[in-house]
C-alpha cells in the first residue's frame, strides 16, 4: 500500500523516474528467475522452493568500497542545520568548525581508495584495527577520540564530538576523490547489471550485500525465517583493552595469588528474529514484495510477538 503511493518521480529529486508498480498477490514463483548465493540461509531458500521457485546459484558480486555518500550526507546535514538555526535564531558564524578527521571524516576519506588523506586513514584504522576500534583513537587525522570505526564514536554519550560531527566529514573531502567515488559507483552499477541480467532477484549470503546495494540502488526486502539466540562471545572486547592498566605496571607491582572463583553463570539471551534478504533487480520492487507476501502467507514468523513481563 505504501509503495503503491510513493513510487514514481519525487519532485524534489531530479534523479527519480517513474516505472510501473504492479503488486501481485498471487504471483507464481516458478515464473521468476531467482538467484541464490552459496551462503544464503537454507531455511529461507527451502520455503521459496516449496512455493515453486527454482533457484539458481548466483556468482560473486563486485566488491563495493567508497560510494561518496559522505559529501551527500554532509550537504543534507548542513541544509537541515541551517534551517533549524534560522528557526531558533542561532548565528552559525559563532559556532566552531568541527575538527578535521573527526566524526565521519575518516569514513568518507577511507572510501576514496589510493587518494585517501590522513583523516581517511584514521577512520579506516579505527574500523579495521581492533585496537583502534576499542580505543576510538583518531590516528593521524587529529580527530576527536571516539572517531574511529566509522565516525559513530564509542563514548556512550550522545553529545560527544564524534557523534556531533558524524555527518560533517564530507565537507573536508577533496573534489577529485568525490568524482572518483562516483566513477567507481557507476562501474559497480554496470557490473551488477551484467551479473543480474538473467535474474529477477536473488538471496545474498551472510553479509546481505548491504554496502553494495546502498551504492547501486537495488531494492531489498528483509524477512525473518527463524527465531534464535544471537551469537555469543561478543563481550570479549573489554578484556582486551578495558583494564586500563599496562602490562609493565602489572609486572612492577606484585600481586597475591588469586583465589579461584567459580565460573560466571552463562548469559541466557532471549531468542530474536533471524532474517534473510531478498534483493531485486533494479525497479523490481513490486516483484520482491509480491514474493515476500507469498512467503508470509506460507509462514508465521512475522506474527510472532515478544512476551511482555
Amino acid at each position: 500500500m505504501v509503495f503503491n503511493t510513493i513510487h514514481g518521480v519525487d519532485p524534489k529529486d531530479p534523479s527519480t523516474v517513474t516505472t510501473p508498480f504492479q503488486f501481485d498477490r498471487t504471483i507464481k514463483l516458478s515464473s521468476l528467475r531467482i538467484g541464490v548465493d552459496s551462503g544464503a540461509p537454507k531455511e529461507f531458500v527451502d520455503v521459496l522452493r516449496e512455493l515453486g521457485a527454482v533457484p539458481k546459484e548466483i556468482g560473486a558480486r563486485p566488491s563495493a568500497a567508497g560510494g561518496g555518500f559522505g559529501a551527500e550526507s554532509a550537504a543534507a546535514f548542513d541544509f537541515y542545520v541551517q534551517a533549524k538555526a534560522k528557526e531558533f535564531g542561532v548565528d552559525l558564524a559563532t559556532l566552531p568548525e568541527p575538527a578535521r578527521g573527526g566524526g565521519a571524516g575518516g569514513r568518507a576519506g577511507g572510501g576514496a581508495g589510493g587518494g585517501a588523506g590522513a583523516a581517511g586513514r584514521a577512520g579506516t584504522a579505527g574500523a579495521t584495527d581492533p585496537a583502534g576500534a576499542a580505543t576510538g583513537r583518531a590516528g593521524a587525522g587529529g580527530g576527536a577520540p571516539g572517531a574511529g570505526g566509522g565516525g559513530r564514536g564509542n563514548s556512550g554519550r550522545a553529545t560527544s564530538m564524534a557523534d556531533l560531527t558524524r555527518w560533517t566529514g564530507g565537507r573536508f573531502q577533496r573534489a577529485f576523490e568525490f568524482v572518483q567515488q562516483q566513477r567507481r559507483r557507476q562501474i559497480l552499477i554496470t557490473q551488477m547489471a551484467e551479473l543480474l541480467k538473467d535474474f529477477d532477484m536473488y538471496v545474498p549470503g551472510g553479509g546481505y550485500d548491504v554496502g553494495l546495494h546502498a551504492q547501486t540502488g537495488h531494492p531489498c526486502v528483509v524477512l525473518p525465517y527463524k527465531f534464535d539466540s544471537p551469537p555469543t562471545g561478543g563481550g570479549g572486547g573489554r578484556g582486551a583493552g578495558g583494564g586500563g592498566r599496562s602490562a609493565g605496571a602489572a609486572a612492577a607491582t606484585p600481586t597475591p595469588t588469586p583465589t579461584p572463583t567459580p565460573s560466571p553463570t552463562p548469559v541466557v539471551y532471549n531468542k530474536q528474529p533471524i532474517c534473510a534478504v531478498l534483493a531485486g533487480n533494479l525497479y523490481n520492487d513490486d516483484k520482491i514484495l509480491s514474493v515476500a507476501h507469498q512467503y508470509q502467507l506460507r509462514t508465521a514468523w512475522h506474527k510472532e510477538r515478544p512476551a511482555l513481563a
